[in-house]
């Protein structure tokens, strides 16, 4: 597997599903949202409209040539933009399931619940998680900008419905930021949106741990985090934090610099960050970045939390 893949990355460590082959089936930062706190920067392409914005063909030509040679643990649809954007979900999830029979994992803001084919597409997967970072339209377009066209209200209404009728696994995902969704009559609005939910089989608690978009958007402290989290109905954890590392000495192949620059794509990341996201040493993801560094692929930014490297194509032009 020496060649580069254009929508598929990994198999890297998740820090909920093990090992994970990420598939990106939308355009750099083609959102319905545009969260303060999201990792890749401002929404660019902001909108509701599905359209094929990835081939299932080249995405399916892809998974077939990787899970020839590798099993991961799960196949799970995130990257760089909203998922359930791409019109050709369905077929992609579909055609994974004809290639293997690992779980399959979509990411997804939840924006597009609303709409019947979203749901129809992802009732072909086997686990969902959904976010809901606000519940009243206000804390909505502060902490999550819905696009044009999108209201808080249509948004509930489209979770709550696929809730109850999607048989597979829903992980339901608060992210809160500090000043910013996690006041009290926030945290109450979202305890009450929660339990209006069916089916859901636990709650997961993050924050922000990367640069955000927004410079000002600071994380909320573990302790806070988990003292909010044990007031929601429910079973609820803390994912707050950077992926496990893998086992090593597992016999699968060894991570290349093109894979430090697939992670770093989609997830900005320090170097202790890389070496965890890949399952090795800082001094072997220090090994992999450098040649990246040297040919401008990728920089360093410097951050009060640390340096994070991110692709030199995603950092704006001042």
């Amino acid at each position: 597997m020496s060649r580069a893949f254009k929508h598929l990355y990994g198999p890297v460590p998740s820090r909920r599903l093990g090992r994970s082959l990420g598939v990106d089936a939308i355009p750099f930062k083609t959102c319905s949202y545009d969260c303060v706190y999201c990792q890749l920067g401002r929404t660019t392409n902001h909108g509701m409209e599905r359209a094929p914005w990835v081939s299932c063909d080249e995405v399916l030509d892809e998974a077939r040539e990787i899970l020839a040679l590798d099993r991961p643990d799960v196949v799970s649809f995130a990257g760089s933009g909203e998922p359930t954007l791409n019109s050709e979900l369905g077929c992609m999830i579909a055609g994974i399931k004809e290639l293997t029979d690992v779980p399959v994992a979509v990411f997804t803001n939840a924006s597009l619940l609303w709409m019947p084919d979203v749901r129809e597409d992802l009732s072909l997967a086997d686990i969902v998680s959904p976010s809901l970072d606000a519940a009243t339209p206000a804390a909505a377009q502060r902490v999550n900008r819905l696009c044009e066209g999108l209201s808080y209200e249509m948004v509930y209404e489209g979770l709550k419905t696929f809730c109850r009728t999607f048989r597979g696994r829903i992980w339901l995902e608060i992210l809160l930021a500090q000043g910013v969704n996690d006041s009290e009559a926030d945290l109450q609005a979202l305890r009450e949106a929660c339990q209006g939910l069916a089916r859901v089989e636990r709650i997961q608690f993050n924050t922000v741990s990367r640069p955000p978009a927004d410079k000002g958007v600071l994380p909320v402290a573990r302790e806070r985090l988990e003292k909010i989290a044990s007031t929601f109905p429910g079973r609820t954890e803390i994912i707050a934090s950077y992926p496990r590392t893998a086992k090593a000495g597992d016999g699968r192949r060894q991570p290349e610099a093109r894979d430090a620059a697939d992670l770093i794509g989609r997830h900005p990341a320090t170097l202790e960050g890389v070496a965890a996201g890949l399952g090795i040493s800082a001094q072997e993801a220090r090994a992999l970045l450098a040649p990246l560094e040297a040919d401008g692929t990728v920089v360093a930014e410097a951050r009060a939390d640390g340096s994070y490297y991110r692709l030199a194509s995603q950092v704006p032009k001042p």
